[in-house]
């Protein structure tokens, strides 16, 4: 009776525990390898404007805003996305790879841009 009643107790706690979809609100890998994508290329625009640290800081957060907006999502989605990221190492391998594909792609036009001019 007492295995019983230890089973019957294990079964309650096991469906009442539901696992949640820990994905809903999370942005995809190609946007979220986008967005950051998008963030470092604005990172590389405010430190080389030439304005000290603390307002390099606020046009980066400016451009920041600016790159949500653009991609429809909210700073604090970004931030959960990066959290759930972060947590699972081999979706971020994803979303890093795509990141790293488009800068390099990026720089590539760069490049034959400048040596077609």
């Amino acid at each position: 009776m007492r295995k019983l009643l230890y089973l019957f107790a294990i079964l309650i706690i096991v469906s009442c525990s539901k696992k949640q979809d820990s994905t809903k609100g999370i942005l995809p890998p190609d946007q979220m390898a986008i967005i950051i994508a998008e963030i470092y290329h604005a990172e590389h625009k405010a430190t080389n404007v030439g304005l000290r640290y603390d307002s390099s800081k606020k046009v980066l957060k400016h451009y920041e805003l600016k790159i949500f907006e653009q991609y429809g999502t909210t700073d604090s989605v970004y931030k959960e996305s990066f959290k759930y990221y972060l947590e699972n190492p081999q979706a971020l391998e994803t979303v890093y790879d795509i990141v790293i594909d488009t800068l390099s792609l990026r720089e590539q036009v760069q490049t034959a841009t400048k040596k077609s001019n």
